[in-house]
């Protein structure tokens, strides 16, 4: 009896949220998905080849949710060469772009100028200075093993590789540990 009385529970659950799922993702069956590679981005557009050749230019606007390799982005971190899935509608803005692809990294040496919050200041061997930010994906190693990122102060030598974003992927410290 006790288990009569679960499985009916069970199955009246299930069926709740099939109903559910369906009212949910009702206004999402309107929605157009183009895929394709990214030929420009540009503030008011995003320009596809689409994979049977063909080139469609799609609105987007700053309500247009935007992820970079499965993480929220800004329009601008997309580059043209990434793979792109658009959401829209007709010819309204797109919901949103979820875009694939490698970011170009750079590499600095110099010295930890400031830190504030979650970005630091590299001051360049040629004098100029470089901000940089500390993400939850930047790698910090001091003297070649782990560190966390309170390594990271004022007067510390640095090679950081980052992207040209200003997201540091790797922070590489020498010298002596605080005391």
């Amino acid at each position: 009896m006790l288990a009569t009385s679960r499985r009916l529970v069970v199955l009246v659950a299930a069926l709740a949220g099939l109903v559910l799922a369906g009212t949910a993702s009702a206004g999402l069956r309107d929605l157009t998905i183009d895929r394709g590679i990214v030929q420009s981005v540009s503030a008011s557009q995003i320009v596809l080849r689409e994979l049977d050749g063909s080139t469609v230019a799609l609105a987007v606007d700053s309500a247009t949710r935007v992820f970079l390799n499965g993480s929220p982005a800004q329009l601008t971190d997309i580059q043209p060469g990434f793979v792109a899935a658009v959401a829209h509608k007709g010819t309204q803005p797109a919901r949103a772009v979820r875009a694939f692809g490698r970011l170009a990294a750079s590499v600095d040496r110099g010295v930890i100028a400031s830190v504030s919050g979650r970005q630091f200041v590299l001051r360049l061997v040629d004098g100029s200075s470089l901000t940089l930010r500390i993400t939850v994906r930047t790698r910090v190693r001091l003297n070649g093993f782990a560190a966390t990122a309170a390594a990271i102060y004022p007067g510390r030598l640095a090679r950081v590789t980052h992207t040209t974003d200003g997201k540091a992927q790797l922070v590489q410290l020498v010298g002596r540990r605080r005391a």
